[in-house]
């Protein structure tokens, strides 16, 4: 399993694209115990989302509009993980 800190990179996006609110949560629960926040708050107190937006400073967060379409981008600067991967063995 992969750790949520290790997708971090102070020079891109990082999105994680969730296939179901069951994996939303066990993400948010597994960044819970990395230390992560979103908006001050544990992530297992949020609501699941599709997609969640890994800030550099372990922040988590919702993603917009503007994020839904850079994360679609395929840009250079910009990492888009499944959400499945970081559980798998």
């Amino acid at each position: 399993m992969k750790t949520i800190e290790s997708l971090i990179n102070a020079n891109k996006k990082v999105y994680v694209r969730m296939s179901s609110e069951e994996i939303c949560r066990r993400f948010y629960a597994q960044a819970e115990r990395e230390g992560f926040t979103f908006g001050g708050k544990k992530p297992t107190e949020k609501h699941p989302s599709d997609l969640i937006a890994v800030l550099p400073d372990k922040a988590l967060c919702y993603v917009g509009t503007f994020g839904r379409i850079a994360s679609q981008s395929g840009a250079g600067n910009v990492v888009v993980v499944d959400g499945e991967e970081l559980f798998e063995p």
